[in-house]
């Protein structure tokens, strides 16, 4: 840990007992993202019980690993890059800060990106949804909070009390749903977006399937194919059908299939990291 921020969490550690979660988010996100960021891998930290107690539980590298495939510093890094590139996009496609948004986690995973975000909006204003119960008891025992609640995974709707959102974001969901997961999936949150939102989601290019660990080069070739000719190529993992529907897997689409099949959703913006470079990020705004 850097001096400087040394200084800055041992000033936080002292006045933790008087100070609210939300405002000791605040606090830390002012020192920069990557170092929020790595204090809050970090945790719980014996240097800093106080804090350790009150702000959420960094998963274990397991679970970090079993989630993403990576884990620590460089998934991190990753996490950075998106968090990033979301706030900033964000702004430039409605003209309002992430700060004063109500945000949407879909597919939170173990809480990921949810920690990050604690840094820009206030935690009545996140939510994370995740199909898998493991996920949301994970959320919860880490110290998440109690806005975080499981799906459905062929979802009609989803168990956020009727809100709608400014923003939501999928990392890693849509790259691994079945046509019909994907399409109930932009069904559902298309009834959670407000008129002016943002959903954000990743996809993967048709590169991705050379790097796949699940498919013979047979298959590789198959779904490339299907990559090009349909838009849309996914390899089931082996998984319990939902409703008859194997959900779960690895998928890619094309930006054509995304805009043929979900006419109601419009791509106003694109990027990628290259720290995570099959992830492709496409921004989208509902149609009205």
């Amino acid at each position: 840990m850097l001096a400087y921020v040394e200084r800055h969490v041992r000033k936080l550690e002292e006045d933790a007992d008087s100070l609210p979660r939300g405002e000791i988010f605040k606090r830390l996100g002012a020192l920069g993202l990557d170092d929020c960021g790595e204090f809050l891998l970090s945790l719980p930290n014996a240097s800093f019980p106080r804090l350790s107690r009150v702000l959420p539980r960094m998963a274990s590298d397991q679970i970090q690993r079993d989630w993403t495939g990576n884990y620590g510093i460089p998934l991190l890094k990753q996490t950075l890059n998106f968090v990033r590139s979301m706030s900033a996009t964000y702004t430039r496609i409605t003209g309002r800060a992430i700060q004063d948004a109500s945000v949407l986690d879909y597919g939170c995973g173990y809480g990921r990106i949810a920690r990050l975000m604690y840094a820009y909006v206030d935690e009545a204003n996140l939510w994370g949804v995740d199909p898998w119960d493991r996920s949301i008891e994970i959320c919860r025992a880490d110290g998440m909070g109690r806005n975080f609640v499981q799906s459905d995974y062929l979802p009609e709707s989803l168990p956020v009390g009727g809100r709608t959102f400014d923003l939501i974001y999928a990392f890693s969901v849509f790259t691994h749903l079945s046509e019909r997961a994907t399409l109930a999936s932009f069904s559902a949150l298309r009834k959670h977006i407000k008129p002016d939102g943002v959903l954000l989601i990743t996809i993967r290019p048709e590169e991705y399937w050379a790097n796949d660990s699940h498919t013979t080069p047979n298959q590789k070739r198959d779904l490339v194919r299907q990559h090009n000719d349909t838009g849309f190529a996914f390899c089931p993992h082996f998984r319990e059908a939902v409703d008859g529907d194997i959900t779960y897997g690895d998928t890619s689409f094309t930006l054509a299939w995304l805009e043929a099949s979900v006419p109601e959703w419009q791509i106003v913006a694109t990027d990628r990291s290259l720290e995570d470079s099959l992830q492709r990020y496409i921004f989208l705004t509902p149609k009205t």
